[in-house]
């Protein structure tokens, strides 16, 4: 396995183990013993970098990563994202949600995602989505608190823009930036890279596998459940869908003659993209992680 160096001697796998599957929404039918099986594998293969979310599951994911890694994950660089809020629905599966980075709203996030971590300090702390309600410094400020706290170790954030990331480093350390990344039709901004290289952020790159689409394992007969996002995204609808698959059809070459699956050629390009450190790819399975693993090796 390979491996980066985050902050100042934090090293992280470069294929990171995505957990939103283990929050049970979004993603069709999920075997949990299947993933446990994947989480294990991947810890002896050396995989050591977990990212999850309170919001996943609404919390199901962070206490079920706990409970499969038992006493490894205090060994494990754990990621988790915090800044947005649930209220249940009774009718509904689905909760109302709200971004809501302001400190009072974090403090309790952070303590109630370290009781279902069981840890006494979170590795990495993101806030998962710009809080236009809330000013970005007041948000930052804190975190850096928690962090003299030794509540949080690496201070994150999710989804910024070059605007944001600016204030948010006025005022905190910021170690890392996690945006969507992928060969099919995803860049970071110019802006947005000058500003990695300013503050010394590294990006962690999401969406890989563009939901799926460079598995390489669709096609124009492809369906998907209720329960999976992908019947609601525009990407695996209509003309939208048969032009990526057209051009997974060029990619697909391409990964061929490096000797290499579509899902292994797409990962190891975003690892290969500037101030890149690891790549995020949701896994259900010790088959999906095994083909992941050989695109960082």
């Amino acid at each position: 396995m390979k491996y980066s160096t985050i902050g100042k001697d934090t090293k992280i796998s470069k294929l990171c183990f995505g957990c939103e599957p283990l929050g049970g929404f979004d993603w069709g039918d999920v075997n949990l013993s299947s993933i446990e099986e994947a989480i294990e594998y991947a810890v002896d293969t050396g995989v050591n970098f977990f990212d999850t979310a309170d919001i996943y599951g609404l919390g199901l994911s962070e206490k079920r990563l706990s409970n499969i890694l038992g006493s490894k994950r205090y060994d494990m660089q754990i990621a988790t994202k915090g800044g947005v809020s649930w209220i249940k629905n009774k009718n509904d599966k689905r909760a109302t949600i709200k971004m809501d980075s302001t400190p009072q709203y974090l403090e309790k996030a952070i303590d109630k995602s370290l009781q279902r971590l069981k840890l006494d300090r979170i590795p990495i702390y993101y806030i998962h989505w710009p809080d236009e309600n809330t000013d970005i410094k007041k948000t930052f400020e804190f975190l850096q608190k928690e962090k003299e706290k030794d509540k949080i170790g690496l201070i994150a954030c999710s989804n910024y823009n070059a605007i944001q990331i600016e204030e948010a480093c006025s005022v905190a350390n910021v170690s890392l930036l996690q945006l969507p990344l992928n060969i099919l039709n995803k860049t970071v901004s110019s802006e947005i890279l000058q500003l990695c290289n300013k503050y010394e952020i590294k990006i962690v790159a999401y969406n890989v596998l563009a939901n799926g689409l460079l598995s390489g394992k669709y096609n124009y007969d492809s369906t998907f459940q209720d329960s999976d996002r992908r019947s609601k995204l525009k990407d695996f609808q209509g003309k939208k869908f048969e032009k990526n698959l057209q051009k997974i059809d060029i990619l697909q070459k391409e990964a061929k003659k490096n000797n290499l699956t579509l899902a292994q050629y797409s990962i190891k390009f975003v690892n290969e993209y500037p101030n890149v450190c690891s790549a995020i790819t949701g896994i259900k399975s010790l088959k999906q992680l095994k083909e992941n693993i050989e695109g960082v090796l």
